[in-house]
């Protein structure tokens, strides 16, 4: 993916279109697709793995096990493509125009991407407004109508899936792990746990 006159370093790829399992006309109709930048290397799986790929793989690793590392692509790339259609579908009852569209999910991601990067730490529908250049009083709005959450809910499931990974490891206490993901005390942390898994987080770790 790229954006006339905006440099990205990363690599190409070439994918067979008959990898894709999927009406090839279907996946290049898709405006939102092409032509524009995203920010998502933390906030999508294709982001994740194209960002891993280019700083962990030579090509002596492509070339040992190419076959998975571009069928786990194809995934990631099919996952992409059913995410910008539900999205799309989102933004085409905000505004009509293709141009405009691509503009407000690529401000919605930059905002995505800000929570992904900082959900650790205290984090505002102003700040998040002025990160995406959409205006405070539309950007809560928009966001939940594209993500099917609001910022908030999002920042507190990341919090929550880092807090099961981090409960597995026996040497991290309770309250280490809360403060380490930004809650002010552990009852905090403990109150939030248990209304997201329905069980305590002390009975979690037996």
């Amino acid at each position: 993916m790229f954006a006339k006159n905006i440099y990205t370093g990363g690599c190409c790829l070439d994918i067979n279109p008959e990898l894709l399992n999927i009406e090839v006309s279907d996946f290049l109709d898709n405006d939102l697709l092409f032509n524009q930048p995203f920010s998502g290397v933390l906030s999508t799986q294709l982001g994740t793995s194209l960002n891993n790929f280019s700083n962990a793989f030579s090509i002596f690793d492509f070339k040992k096990d190419a076959i998975n590392i571009i069928h786990d692509f194809k995934e990631d790339l099919l996952g992409f493509h059913r995410e910008m259609n539900i999205i799309g579908n989102a933004v085409q009852c905000i505004t009509k125009r293709v141009e405009t569209q691509k503009l407000l999910i690529s401000k919605l991601f930059k905002a995505r991407e800000y929570i992904h990067r900082y959900y650790t730490h205290k984090i505002t529908l102003k700040v998040l407004a002025e990160v995406s250049g959409i205006s405070k009083f539309h950007f809560a709005r928009v966001f939940k109508n594209c993500f099917k959450m609001t910022p908030l809910e999002m920042q507190e499931q990341l919090r929550m899936k880092k807090a099961e990974e981090l409960i597995l490891k026996d040497h991290i206490s309770l309250t280490s792990i809360a403060y380490q993901l930004g809650y002010t005390d552990l009852a905090l942390f403990s109150k939030r746990f248990k209304k997201y898994y329905k069980i305590s987080s002390s009975l979690y770790i037996k």
